[in-house]
């Protein structure tokens, strides 16, 4: 039995009034009931204490007076159309509460036909959507700063003179940045770690394959590692190379869960070529400096040789005097040599080249076998040429006199050399000897001897001091002399 028999009403009365009003007052949103042309003689409960109304105020079109005045002639236009069509009306429009405010509402309008077809009446519902589009509204605003944020955070990153990718937790490339798609000459996103070598055409510098798994991104997303300035080449699908240094690193939330992994890539392909072509300047200027070294090394023993020569023509004194200048020149010869035979063109280390000048100059001139030689010197002290020249000079002349004078009528004796830095910064020769001391009142600085002025001019060359302490057990000699400032090896 239908609802409309139990009530006594014509069969084709589906719906019992009574009933549905029944059923309306006890709904939580707005209801009411219309005839077929529309004119509503019934709303629920709710309705009148939403609106604060009354039946008899709302009976028929009363309901416009609870309408938004702006929105009420869509609303009439839409209702009316409705009416006419018998179509099935739904609108959102405003509706004034019992307080003069007023609240979204969702319309939905039904019409009901009896078994010819015909419209009997229609059914209204309206729902509070208001916090429905307080939450959309809010969404919305969310959303729009949200893009607003991200498309701020994309125009920084692509303003970047480095490249960027990111990828998700699992590794999977989620951006790359103008950057980045200029450096590889494309964009690929959703590459996986398995596929960036050949994505991406990753290369070893010996233009091998990059193993995947030792790619520095590969690195950060599964073995959560950071790395910095690794190096490695991009081929293009031109054909182009470029070589790519870069730095890795996973990234954590607050909870320090892994939530991405960034590579950040930038083109050294200018410097390396930069360092290729200095490094190619560096060894031309090698090879020049080593051919100088070497030429003036034996332009010096043909001058050598030429005073030998000319000595075995001449006087005494002349024979002496182009021994001591062959001497002279013989020193500047061994230490272009010694240039010519090491890695520093420009520069000697002091300890390591006196060492060997004084120990073959005892080894020639020592008056007896007894004679030695000791040498107490301070590691890597470094003298350019400039000053390393007249200082050679100065002590091979001090040790050729002691040789000469020092062990007279002694059967044994002692050359010492010391070379130290001082905590002045300064350096300090010592040429010594454990023989018969100087005479009394003798003053190397006013001697007549060229070998002594010889001597103190260069250290006057050198800017330095030569001083003298002696007595009945030998004399030391010390220079002490500011070492140029030294220019970085090129």
């Amino acid at each position: 039995m239908s609802i409309l028999q139990a009530s006594g009403k014509k069969a084709d009365d589906a719906i019992d009034p009574a009933i549905f009003k029944e059923m309306a007052n006890n709904m939580p949103v707005l209801c009411w009931m219309a005839d077929a042309s529309g004119y509503i003689n019934w709303y629920n409960d709710r309705w009148h204490e939403y609106c604060g109304t009354t039946p008899a105020e709302m009976e028929g079109w009363g309901w416009q007076s609870v309408h938004d005045p702006e929105r009420l002639p869509d609303v009439m236009e839409a209702w009316i159309a409705s009416i006419a069509s018998g179509q099935a009306f739904e609108m959102t429009f405003p509706l004034r509460r019992a307080d003069g405010s007023y609240c979204p509402f969702l319309t939905r309008i039904t019409p009901h036909h009896d078994q010819h077809g015909e419209i009997t009446r229609w059914f209204g519902i309206n729902i509070d959507v208001s916090e429905q589009q307080e939450t959309a509204k809010r969404l919305q605003q969310k959303s729009y700063a949200l893009e607003r944020v991200l498309a701020e955070r994309q125009a920084i990153l692509d303003q970047l003179g480095e490249g960027v990718i990111i990828t998700d937790a699992g590794g999977e490339i989620v951006y790359m940045n103008e950057r980045a798609q200029i450096l590889h000459g494309q964009k690929q996103l959703g590459v996986s770690p398995d596929d960036y070598t050949t994505a991406f055409q990753l290369l070893t510098l010996g233009r091998k394959p990059f193993p995947v798994d030792e790619l520095p991104l590969t690195r950060a997303v599964r073995e959560n590692i950071t790395t910095a300035d690794s190096e490695w080449i991009i081929r293009r699908a031109d054909g182009s190379e470029i070589f790519a240094k870069g730095n890795a690193k996973p990234v954590y939330d607050e909870q320090d869960r892994k939530i991405a992994a960034v590579l950040t890539i930038r083109d050294v392909t200018k410097t390396r070529a930069n360092e290729r072509a200095l490094k190619e300047a560096l060894d031309a200027k090698d090879m020049l400096l080593y051919e100088v070294n070497h030429r003036v090394k034996n332009s010096l023993q043909l001058v050598n040789s030429l005073l030998s020569l000319q000595a075995g023509h001449g006087s005494d004194e002349l024979r002496h005097n182009l021994e001591d200048a062959r001497a002279r020149i013989g020193v500047v010869a061994r230490l272009h040599g010694q240039l010519y035979q090491s890695s520093m063109h420009d520069r000697i280390e002091a300890g390591v080249f006196l060492t060997g000048l004084v120990s073959d100059t005892v080894d020639a001139l020592k008056p007896s076998e007894a004679v030695t030689f000791d040498a107490a010197c301070d590691k890597d002290v470094i003298l350019l040429l400039d000053q390393a020249i007249p200082l050679a000079i100065v002590v091979s002349e001090l040790v050729t006199n002691a040789l000469k004078y020092a062990f007279d009528d002694r059967e044994e004796g002692t050359v010492s050399l010391a070379v130290r830095r001082r905590d002045d910064g300064k350096i300090e020769i010592e040429i010594g000897d454990d023989g018969v001391g100087l005479p009394t009142g003798f003053d190397p600085a006013a001697s007549s001897g060229l070998g002594m002025r010889v001597s103190y001019a260069l250290v006057q060359q050198l800017r330095g001091e030569l001083t003298f302490s002696t007595a009945d057990q030998g004399t030391v000699f010390s220079i002490i002399f500011e070492p140029t400032a030294l220019r970085a090896v090129e």
